[in-house]
C-alpha cells in the first residue's frame, strides 16, 4: 500500500540501524535474501488517470490498489480523476501520466488518425478491460409510454453532441431491424436533468451510474443498453498506455494488468469489497449510490475467467460495429485497435 513520507522515512531508519546491528555477524541467509533483493526489478511510480470521476466502475482498480495488489506487482500507482472527459487521453499522451481509461471508442478514433504525433494526440496501447461490455444506453422514465425500443420512434432524446451518441440511439432505437426516426436535442451533459423535468423523452446515458441518477432525481428510470437491446457488445472501458511504454516497460504492462485482473475477480467475487475499497479511497462518495451502481456494472465486469482481459474476437466486433455507424473510417483490426509499441 501507499506510505507517508514520514512512515517511509522511519522504515528507511529501522532498516539502516538493523543494517548496522548484523554488518558484523557474518553472511548466510541474509546475504542470500540481500541477492534476492537485489535481483528484484526497481519499483516503477506510475500516474492513472481515470476516465471521470470516481465512481462504482472502478471498484476492481480501487480493490487491487486497496489490497496491494499493484505494490506488490512493483507499482507505486497514484489515481487521480480527469479535468475533462478527453483528458486521460490526453494527458497519457503528453507523458504526464502512465495510464489511463477511456472508452474504447475514444481509444479506436485516436489510433486510426495516429500519425505520429508528440502532441498527445499520438496513438495508445491497451492494457486491459475494466469492463466487459458497453456502458451506454438510453434512460427513460418508467412512468412513460416507452416500454420498448421501437416507442422511441418521433420521441425527444437528449444527446450530448459525441458522435457515439448519434450510433447508440440508431443501435437501440429500431423496428424490425432497422433504426427508427429520433427527435435528437443536444443537451452536452444536462440530458438526465431534461429528462427528470420532462423536458424530453429519454436521454443517452452511461446507464449503471446514470440510471442511479436519475432514480436520486425523483424519476424511474427504464434502462434501454447498447449492450441488452442494442446487441452490440464489446469491453466499453479500457486501460492503455503509450506504444513506447508498452515497449520498454512490457513487465510492468504485464504487471499492471495482472493487478486490474486481480481485483476486478475480487469485486465479482465479493462485491462488498468493492463497496469497501471506494469507501475508504473516496469517503466523499455516497455509500448508497456506490452500492447501487455496483450492482448495476458487477455483470458487466465479466467473469473470473474474462475479468480485466480484452480478446481479439469482442475487438472484430467492436470494430463491426464502429466502422458501421461511422465512428471509425474502416473496420480496424484487433492489432489496430491494441496499438503497436512504438519501433
Amino acid at each position: 500500500m501507499r506510505r507517508s513520507l514520514t512512515q517511509a522515512a522511519a522504515t528507511l531508519s529501522l532498516t539502516a540501524a538493523l543494517g548496522l546491528a548484523v554488518s558484523g555477524c557474518g553472511g548466510g541467509d541474509d546475504d542470500d535474501a540481500g541477492s534476492a533483493a537485489a535481483k528484484a526489478p526497481p519499483k516503477v511510480h506510475w500516474t492513472l488517470v481515470l476516465d471521470y470521476q470516481p465512481n462504482a466502475v472502478h471498484a476492481g482498480i480501487v480493490r487491487a490498489l486497496r489490497a496491494g495488489y499493484f505494490d506488490d506487482a512493483g507499482i507505486d500507482l497514484k489515481i487521480v480523476a480527469p479535468a475533462s472527459t478527453s483528458d486521460a487521453l490526453t494527458q497519457v499522451g503528453r507523458g504526464k501520466a502512465e495510464v489511463g481509461l477511456a472508452d474504447l471508442i475514444d481509444v479506436a478514433r485516436r489510433n486510426e488518425r495516429a500519425d505520429g504525433a508528440t502532441d498527445g494526440s499520438g496513438g495508445v496501447s491497451l492494457v486491459g478491460a475494466v469492463v466487459q461490455e458497453p456502458l451506454s444506453g438510453i434512460l427513460v422514465s418508467a412512468k412513460s409510454p416507452i416500454k420498448v425500443p421501437a416507442d422511441l420512434a418521433g420521441k425527444r432524446i437528449a444527446v450530448t453532441g459525441l458522435p457515439s451518441d448519434v450510433a447508440v440511439v440508431d443501435a437501440i432505437a429500431r423496428r424490425d431491424g432497422k433504426p427508427v426516426k429520433t427527435k435528437q436535442i443536444t443537451l452536452g451533459f444536462d440530458g438526465l436533468k431534461a429528462l427528470d423535468a420532462g423536458r424530453v423523452d429519454g436521454a443517452t446515458a452511461y446507464w449503471p451510474a446514470d440510471e442511479v441518477t436519475l432514480k436520486g432525481l425523483g424519476t424511474p428510470p427504464r434502462t434501454f443498453s447498447l449492450s441488452k437491446d442494442g446487441g452490440v457488445h464489446y469491453p466499453g472501458l479500457v486501460a492503455f498506455t503509450t506504444p513506447a511504454i508498452a515497449k520498454e516497460q512490457p513487465e510492468a504492462v504485464k504487471a499492471f494488468a495482472g493487478a486490474l485482473e486481480h481485483g476486478t475477480r475480487d469485486v465479482i467475487a465479493d462485491p462488498s469489497l468493492g463497496e469497501d475499497a471506494i469507501g475508504l479511497e473516496y469517503p466523499e462518495l455516497d455509500a448508497a449510490a456506490t452500492k447501487a451502481q455496483l450492482a448495476n456494472y458487477v455483470p458487466l465486469f465479466g467473469t473470473d475467467a474474462t475479468a480485466g482481459r480484452i480478446d481479439d474476437a469482442a475487438l472484430t466486433r467492436f470494430a463491426t460495429f464502429a466502422a458501421g455507424s461511422g465512428l471509425t473510417k474502416g473496420v480496424l483490426t484487433p492489432a489496430e485497435l491494441r496499438g503497436t509499441p512504438a519501433g
